[in-house]
Formats: structure tokens, sequence, C-alpha cells
């Protein structure tokens, strides 16, 4: 509508629809937010640097898939007469398949070591003919030439394995080399030696075979020992017994030294450098299957198996103290807005942090400390426990976006400082669009596209260490993204602030009060945008929001009165009593507060000293200023 000066202006129903809840539904949302910070900030402080149970984990398949990490990928294949005579070697032992390690990609280092895995694999070959009552007699017979397939990762912690076949026959013999705890029953497990054994057990012919071992839970497996150049069998279990079984202590019995018990070792292993450091006892004996192996992404070597884990997670960036203060920080402004801005279209959440500290160091801190909450997420995306609770891979991107949410209008408000953002819709805009963007990148991008590959250990105490691919790649996808739209809500307000002042909307007189109190001309040196911000008083006058005090750190606590910002957490004490004798002496305590006049809508030029009991009196401002 046109008023009698033939300035356009917004109409009465017009500036509750478009304006009264625009401050509040900002601050209400950074509250949101907040409240998101502080409850992610406490659950992963629940679980920074301490070890964590985290139960069952079932690698399988089809699911939670565990991809042998290979370094350098040797296979081979070597005819072998039984009624060969082997020299003895004192330095041969199976834990040379477990722990040798090749650089990534050295074929060189493979190939080198082919001709030591042939002679190890042999011996266990050997090793068949001290077996009584074996279920493949066969591979006992000194007439039989066996062909011995076998393949290895090379990565330092190795899942060497190996097919036993004799031509035209349909059964062949499968061994997986692990690492276990040996001691006799009646012996105290103190006493238990550690030793790599091959666990073997008969299998139909597969003559494409590549890796696989999976046999029926009843089929014996044999377990064989080679160890500085002897060979001994130590017994015989059911598979069932030593898969599927994390952490049980199974019984071989038939071997010359039975019965013996075999226990898994726990195995440590570290993920990015120790960021995420795990120890489970798995399965004694896993499943292996090569069928989607490809040999130039190193993918697709699946291991099957349970284990228990126990997690350690090390964080330092984790600030719950900086988080509760946020916190606290918002809510005081939540209140804030209502008490005193509940008409207005300015949120002053924006601008209260973007004149201190606390937004931005928290906001440094957290892109700093994102590498360790990716790690996090992306391990328990790969890794879903059935005893605990799943949503900690959600956490760590809840709370990166959270803290990008609140300060997406925080940057905006500081990047056009001492200048006030009044497009309060365009902060809440952008601020949704960059909680919803980080989010989605940090749970649903950067955890799936990570593959666990092998690394270079960093602690003594594992190993086994694997890196996640993808982490150095899209480390900095978030603060890109959500930076890029900072920058286009910038380039938006520059735009409308240009088009805003040719079309010269809106037309505040000279007169008005707060352009006196600013000492200034119009309102375009001290805002993006006066168009929001207007309405008519009750004379037909234009009046301009109240909330563009805060510019100068000053509200309007009554329809009589302003005074500085730093005066209003005494108010807010001050309310929050319950007793009028409690007020009372909480006013009279805090004394008196200086406080500028206003009258008839107007600040005046006039100033004094007023009690919090006083202020309380009066009735509460309308948000507009003439």
């Amino acid at each position: 509508m046109l008023d009698w000066r033939g300035v356009k202006v917004a109409t009465e129903h017009a500036r509750y629809r478009r304006v009264r809840c625009q401050g509040i539904a900002l601050s209400l949302l950074y509250l949101f937010f907040a409240s998101l910070v502080a409850f992610c900030t406490y659950e992963l402080s629940r679980i920074a640097n301490t070890p964590v149970f985290m139960g069952l984990n079932f690698e399988a398949f089809t699911t939670n898939q565990f991809h042998v990490p290979i370094n350098a990928l040797l296979q081979a294949s070597t005819a072998f007469p039984l009624s060969t005579k082997l020299k003895p070697n004192a330095t041969l032992s199976l834990s040379d398949l477990l722990f040798k390690k090749c650089g990534l990609g050295d074929e060189t280092c493979a190939t080198a070591f082919v001709p030591r895995s042939n002679q190890i694999w042999q011996w266990v070959a050997k090793a068949f003919a001290l077996i009584p009552n074996f279920d493949q007699p066969r591979f006992q017979d000194a007439a039989q030439t066996v062909v011995i397939s076998h393949i290895n990762n090379l990565s330092g912690w190795n899942k060497a394995m190996v097919q036993f076949s004799i031509p035209g026959h349909n059964v062949a013999m499968t061994c997986f080399i692990r690492r276990v705890r040996l001691f006799a029953p009646e012996s105290p497990a103190s006493s238990a030696v550690v030793d790599t054994l091959a666990f073997c057990s008969q299998r139909p012919f597969d003559p494409n075979w590549v890796c696989e071992n999976e046999v029926g839970l009843d089929v014996a497996t044999y377990a064989i020992q080679v160890s500085q150049g002897k060979i001994q069998y130590i017994g015989a279990v059911r598979r069932g017994d030593v898969y599927y079984r994390p952490g049980y202590a199974a019984t071989c019995l038939g071997g010359p030294i039975s019965p013996m018990q075999l226990e898994p070792v726990p195995i440590n292993t570290e993920y990015e450098g120790g960021v995420v450091q795990v120890m489970a006892p798995w399965d004694i004996v896993g499943a292996c299957n090569c069928a989607t192996l490809n040999k130039a992404t190193g993918r697709g070597w699946l291991l099957q198996q349970k284990g228990l884990m126990t997690m350690l997670w090390t964080c330092d960036s984790l600030l719950l103290q900086s988080a509760l203060v946020l916190w606290c920080l918002t809510v005081y402004l939540v209140w804030l807005q209502f008490a005193f801005l509940r008409h207005s279209a300015i949120c002053s959440a924006p601008v209260f942090l973007s004149k201190n500290v606390i937004g931005p160091v928290i906001l440094l801190l957290t892109f700093y400390g994102n590498h360790s909450l990716q790690t996090l997420s992306t391990f328990m995306h790969q890794n879903p426990s059935y005893t605990y609770a799943s949503y900690y891979q959600i956490i760590g991107p809840a709370l990166v976006a959270s803290i990008v949410g609140i300060m997406t209008g925080t940057l905006i408000q500081i990047w056009f400082n001492p200048r006030l953002v009044t497009q309060t819709w365009l902060l809440l805009v952008a601020s949704v669009v960059n909680w919803l963007l980080v989010f989605c990148v940090e749970a649903f991008v950067v955890a799936p596209q990570s593959n666990a590959v092998p690394r270079t250990c960093q602690l003594a105490t594992t190993i086994n260490c694997l890196a996640y691919d993808a982490l150095p790649r899209l480390h900095l996808l978030s603060p890109l993204l959500s930076g890029g739209v900072v920058l286009l809500a910038i380039g938006y307000i520059y735009r409308s602030s240009r088009q805003a002042a040719h079309k010269h909307t809106v037309q505040v007189p000279e007169t008005n009060s707060i352009l006196s109190y600013f000492n200034i001309q119009d309102f375009a040196s001290v805002t993006t945008s006066i168009e929001c911000c207007c309405d008519t008083d009750e004379a037909g006058a234009v009046a301009v929001d109240a909330g563009l005090l805060l510019i100068k750190s000053m509200l309007q606590v009554s329809d009589r009165h302003l005074t500085r910002t730093c005066n209003i957490p005494y108010t807010c004490v001050y309310r929050l009593l319950a007793s009028t004798r409690l007020r009372r002496l909480w006013s009279q305590s805090v004394g008196s507060i200086l406080v500028v006049h206003v009258g008839q809508g107007a600040i005046l030029p006039r100033a004094s000293y007023k009690l919090l009991d006083e202020l309380a009196a009066e009735k509460v401002a309308t948000g507009y200023l003439s």
C-alpha cells in the first residue's frame, strides 16, 4: 500500500505473515542445531579415548564385507611328488607366510617369495602322512603327485591359502594359516605357546580355485604345525568348533600330543594411523571367497568370520564444555528473541555470534578434527555391531552439519559486518541447505566411498594396519560445498541490495529517530536492505524494525526505554526468579542501569538510570520505531 507520503510500505497482514516469524524461526533453528551439537558431543565424548566393547561383529560374503587388504598378490602353482625327500631347513615356518610383507604393487617382491612359499607348503603336504585315520588317504600315498596352488596377500598379516589336489581325483585339501594359542587342557593358560598353524579340510576339487575354503561345520579340520623346519600334527577338530565361534577354545584330538586347546589370538588392528584401534578375538578359522577378486584394484578377496570387538577411538578435538557454552548461549538468544524481538525480522543469534569467537573457534576445531570423526563414521559404517548403538555412524555427520548450520548465518553476518544482514529468510534457507548438504556428504558419501587399504603401521602394538582410501580425497568436500553455499548467499545479498537501492521500494524519512540516534543519513550504510524492516505506525508514519538497534549493541526492552545488550542478562535473571522478594533483592544488588528513553514510538535524546523493577513494570515494546 502507499501511505500519505507516497511511500510503499508493508501492510499489517504482510508484516505478520512475512516478517514476524522470520527472526523467531531462525532462532529456533539455531536452538535445534545447538541442541544437536550438545547431544552429539556428549555421546561422542562417552566413547572417545576409552576402550568400548562393540560386541559381536559378523563379516559375511554378502553383507558387511571385509576385503582382505592386498599389498602384492602372490599366486603360484607347482607339482610336488609326495615321494620327494625334503632337506631339513631350520628357518622354514608357517609364520613366514603369515608375516611376509611387500610394498604396494611390488610384484618383484611377490615373485621372489614364491620359492620359499612352495617349500613351506611342501612340508604341509608331507604332514598329511602323519594324520591317523585320515579321510583322504590318497594324500598320504607317496606314489602320488600333488598340485599345490597357493595365494597370499603379502600385507604383513596375511591370509595365506592353498589347495592341494591330485590329478584325476575329485577331492582336494584346502588349508588356511592362522595364529593361535596352544596349551594342554590341564595346564594354565599362561603356559600357552603362540604359533601359526595350517588348518586343512577336505573339499570338492575346484579347477578354478583361487582362495575358497568354506566347508560344512561337521567336516574334520586338521591342525598342522611347521616351525623351524619341523612338522607336527596337532590334532583334528570339527570345523564348527573353530568357525563361527569367536573367542571359543577348541580342543584338538587325535594328535601325538593331544588333547590340545586352541584359542584365537586377539588381533590389534589400526585404522588411519591409530585414530581407531580394534582388538578382537576372531574365529580361529575363517572362510574365504575370491569369486569377485579384481587383481587391478586389489578388491574382492572376501573373508567371512565373526569376532568380539573392542574399539578405541582417539580424538582430542571434542570440547564438551564449548558445546555446552554454545547451547547455553543459544538458549539465551532464543529467550532474548521471544522476550524483546518477537515482532522483529532480525534474528539476534547470528548478530551476537558474529561479535564473539565461540562460534568460529568451534567451527575451526570441528573441521580440524573432522578427519577423526570421518574415520569413526566410516569404521562404524563398515563394521556394524549387533550389540552396540548403530546410530554412532551418523553422530559425527550430525555434529559437523549442525555446527556448519549454526555458522552459516554467522559467517554471512561476519562478512557484512558492521552492516546488519536483514534478509533473515535467506540465512534460514542457507543454514538448512548447508546442514542437509554436509550431513548427506559425511554420512552417505564419505563412508560408503571409503575402502580399507593397507598402510604402514604407526603403533608398535598393532599388526594389521589399514587406511580408508577416500578420506584424503573427500576430507575437504564438506568445507568446500558449505563454503560455496555461503558465497552464493553473500552474492545474492549483494545483488538484492543493489536492486532494492535502484528501485527505491522503501524510503525512510530523514526524521526517523533511529537515523538520528545512529547519526546517519540512510540505512544503506548499516544494513544490507531496509525493505523488510519497515511498517506504518498508528499515525501512518513509516516505522523501522527496532531489531536494527543490534548494530550498536542496543535493544528496546520496553515501550519507553532502550538499553545496551550487556544489561540484558540481568533482566533475564530477574525474570527467571520466582518470587517478588527475590526479584527485589536482585534488582537492588544489580543497581541501576543506563537506559535511553523512548516516547510515542520514537527514540528521545534523553537518558537516565533505572532499576530492573522499574523496567519490568513497563509494557512490552511493539518492535518498531518511527
